[in-house]
């Protein structure tokens, strides 16, 4: 091991710009060589330098769930914009945890960085913030409020680097009533990597509801994106928008969707990534026919910005959206538990040979980064295999 007197001949820009370049593993590596290279490497400037230069990666992260062996599958595949249909494997992450009912919930996935929430059947065992190309994670610490009446939960998260290096995951907790549209406001509590703590968060009134069945979530320009939806004041009949959270300023708002889908029920909605903008899947499901638009909002925050990319009948199976590639095609899931490339502009789809359950599929560009590097795993028992 060098003394830390070795590296003072070496110049230290230098010695920063060379150690920019390294993959994250070699730079864990490199931690322990002195305590000045500790130190930089560990230190906010250089994650945030470092996370710069590997983000815009042309690989592809997917995760699938095998039922017959109760086993959650994360693998990374060659992304190009000039490689039709089929994928190629490159490696398999990894995975640490166990989920015993089945898969965990990604809730979302930001700077390389994936929340997992094993909330199953609507109960909350276990939440873990995992960055996979470093092998860190915290397991966080469960959630104050915890009702005893019946309720539903929604989750967001997001980083705030406006001025700290810090990670938020927003919990809305919706109680149950009698009626099918929830009135009351959810109560509201934010967790932070940099507290360590969940805090309630007074005085905010929520008058929109998020999709209660297999929600989800986009970040993107600093701010949590859900479906949701509300009741219009004449008539009671309900109103689908984009509920937001900024994870900076801890302020919900509101995205009005275009109107050809203001009236489409929510639960036929759902909020995806399309390259570094929002959009919008529509799904209409008939006897005999299905079918789907995905809409974009070209211009972040301004609702007449929005056109529709795509116009797509689902054949075949295809089942749901769960990712878009880099290529231009669309990945679905289908009734058979595959993953299909579908092209919108010859309308051909292929199988890539990647199964697992429909619902279990999740696709994102795949960040290094080195977040979460500094400190040790927190480990729970019952967590990990």
């Amino acid at each position: 091991m060098a003394a830390d007197s070795d590296s003072f001949y070496f110049p230290l820009e230098l010695l920063r710009e060379i150690l920019l370049k390294l993959p994250a593993e070699s730079l864990i590596r490199f931690t322990v060589v002195c305590k000045s290279w500790y130190s930089l490497i560990t230190s906010f400037p250089f994650i945030s330098a470092h996370f710069a230069q590997t983000s815009h990666s042309e690989t592809l992260f997917v995760r699938r769930y095998d039922s017959s062996r109760n086993r959650e599958h994360y693998l990374l595949f060659e992304d190009s914009k000039n490689r039709p249909f089929n994928l190629n494997f490159t490696s398999e992450l990894y995975f640490p945890f166990s989920c015993p009912l089945g898969y965990f919930r990604i809730v979302g996935s930001c700077n390389g960085i994936l929340c997992l929430s094993d909330d199953l059947f609507g109960e909350l065992r276990s939440l873990i913030l995992w960055n996979p190309s470093i092998k860190k994670f915290i397991i966080l610490p469960m959630p104050s409020i915890n009702p005893q009446s019946p309720h539903m939960f929604v989750f967001g998260f997001g980083a705030d680097l406006r001025e700290s290096d810090d990670y938020k995951l927003v919990r809305l907790v919706y109680r149950k009533t009698d009626d099918v549209v929830y009135k009351d406001p959810p109560e509201i509590e934010i967790y932070s990597i940099n507290s360590g703590v969940w805090r309630r968060v007074i005085g905010v009134e929520i008058k929109h509801c998020v999709v209660e069945f297999m929600w989800s979530q986009v970040f993107v320009n600093g701010v949590v994106h859900w479906i949701a939806y509300d009741v219009v004041a004449n008539g009671g009949e309900l109103r689908s928008l984009v509920m937001t959270f900024s994870i900076a300023d801890e302020v919900f708002g509101e995205i009005m969707l275009p109107d050809a889908l203001v009236g489409v029920i929510a639960t036929n909605l759902s909020v995806l990534l399309f390259e570094e903008s929002l959009a919008v899947v529509k799904y209409e499901r008939e006897i005999d026919v299905a079918s789907c638009e995905v809409w974009v909002m070209n211009q972040y925050g301004v609702s007449e910005s929005w056109s529709r990319l795509y116009s797509i009948n689902l054949v075949a199976g295809m089942e749901r959206v769960v990712g878009f590639r880099k290529n231009g095609e669309v990945l679905f899931s289908t009734r058979s538990s595959d993953l299909v490339s579908y092209d919108p502009n010859s309308g051909q789809n292929r199988g890539l040979r990647i199964q697992g359950s429909s619902r279990s599929f999740y696709v994102q560009n795949y960040m290094e980064s080195l977040i979460l590097l500094k400190g040790n795993n927190v480990v729970s028992r019952g967590l990990l295999e």
